[in-house]
């Protein structure tokens, strides 16, 4: 297995995996642990049922509609922003190995740039909350120092700003006659979504002046399309605390390999300022992982391990609600296929071998993974039926659209308009990271070329 995509999937896998949460019909106080679950998976290799085959999606016939776009339609002059998920990571981080978009052998946003478009890549707290990356990227298209607002900055007890968080401007003249398109893959869809709702109707607690959350920025995004997004949450975030020290122990590991772990400038940055969680000079980098291990920002509201949960998402989704003049689009991954008997859904050969132990569907007394979930979720508010096992390893992909009661509609050539959330189909046998082209061999440079055409043409 190439190293570098465990360094990106493994820490969401043990995320998932660390689970110990009791789900509704497990037996009292049921928990395993990741060394478990493997030791089962070696055990029976194979699905102990026979399984539907499993469908790859050919990239090239990922054009929305299925139908080729006139250059002349395409308005090139309008930037696309990519906004990555969760562990996410900037162009400089990694020790420049890998791009998120695109991973170690290609380059999304230079492939797209070389072909006309404007391309920007975002890079927002990899564990932060959706306000949080909302807020920052706010400050990374426009320019300027990130503002978290006050009102949230003391509910939460951080700094209202961060000095190292001050930026020239990816698009410095961005407003409603000069809008953008959005890109958001995993956590960046519902981070965009949250984006759009402050520009349009900002946050009258938090508003000072006219910072972000003044709002009456309406139409300052054209189109948000999201990639694999929870926007429903997933099940795999419902304990999130297992995953800083699991990550700590992989970073090291790779700085080990680059060299010196103390000389090592830039591995990760876990973009937590706000909370006083930057690295020191001359403090060695697995003291600092260690700081941000044991902070309270890991059991906090305001991190990404509440905002993906299923409970958590439902809350947000209630505020973000939709915008009246952007217009919504979304893909879907699924690589797993239902069993012809129980119709749990199994992992295809396709799925990375570190995301399988999140997806495969444990019989009991083994606490369910993604493909067959059920009970509730880990403060009750969401049921879990059926229509969540079928899954990218991370994401349910039945949830990976419009969130639960909002209208939606099956995108298929049709004029599109402004507040319709448009469903654009599912990218069969793609896992949530093959998706990105992180960390794979696969090569998803038409994807987001068609993607960007089509974006740029509504």
């Amino acid at each position: 297995m190439d190293y570098r995509r465990l360094l990106l999937t493994l820490p969401l896998l043990l995320a998932a995996c660390g689970q110990t949460s009791p789900q509704a019909g497990d037996a009292p106080g049921a928990s395993v642990t990741a060394e478990q679950r493997a030791a089962f998976l070696r055990a029976t290799p194979t699905p102990p049922e026979a399984v539907a085959q499993g469908q790859i999606t050919d990239l090239a016939d990922t054009l929305p509609g299925g139908k080729k776009i006139a250059s002349q339609a395409i308005d090139k002059s309008v930037p696309i922003i990519l906004v990555h998920g969760m562990t996410g990571f900037g162009r400089d981080e990694l020790l420049g190995l890998v791009h998120y978009w695109g991973g170690v052998t290609y380059d999304v946003q230079e492939d797209l740039r070389a072909l006309g478009y404007k391309v920007y890549t975002a890079s927002v707290g990899p564990f932060s909350s959706n306000w949080d990356r909302a807020a920052e990227l706010y400050a990374q298209i426009k320019g300027g120092c990130v503002d978290y607002g006050p009102a949230r900055a003391a509910e939460f007890g951080h700094t209202r700003s961060d000095p190292a968080k001050c930026y020239p401007g990816f698009y410095p003249e961005w407003d409603a006659q000069h809008p953008v398109n959005l890109i958001g893959h995993s956590q960046g869809g519902p981070t965009i979504r949250l984006l759009v709702k402050l520009l349009d109707d900002g946050s009258p607690a938090n508003a000072d002046g006219n910072n972000l959350y003044a709002g009456g920025r309406a139409g300052w995004v054209r189109n948000l399309m999201t990639i694999s997004s929870p926007s429903d949450g997933s099940p795999a975030a419902d304990n999130l605390q297992v995953l800083i020290p699991q990550l700590q122990k992989i970073i090291v590991a790779v700085a080990a390999v680059a060299g010196n772990l103390d000389t090592v400038s830039r591995i990760y940055d876990f973009d937590l300022g706000q909370y006083g969680l930057r690295q020191e000079p001359g403090e060695t980098f697995g003291h600092y992982l260690d700081r941000v291990s044991n902070s309270r920002v890991m059991t906090s509201k305001d991190s990404a391990g509440w905002d993906l949960r299923p409970d958590g998402a439902k809350e947000q989704n209630a505020f973000i609600g939709r915008s009246k003049v952007t217009k919504y689009f979304s893909w879907a991954t699924n690589d797993t296929s239902p069993g012809l008997l129980t119709g749990w859904h199994y992992p295809n050969v396709t799925m990375g071998p570190e995301l399988v132990v999140t997806s495969y569907p444990y019989p009991r007394p083994l606490p369910p993974g993604m493909g067959n979930v059920y009970g509730t979720s880990q403060f009750g508010g969401v049921t879990y039926d059926r229509s969540w096992w079928p899954n990218d390893g991370i994401v349910p992909t039945n949830y990976s659209h419009a969130p639960i009661g909002q209208q939606r509609e099956a995108y298929t050539g049709q004029a599109t308009q402004p507040g319709r959330w448009y469903v654009l189909g599912t990218v069969q046998g793609y896992d949530h990271v093959d998706i990105v082209g992180n960390l794979t061999l696969r090569d998803v440079r038409q994807f987001y070329r068609n993607q960007a055409a089509f974006l740029n043409s509504q």
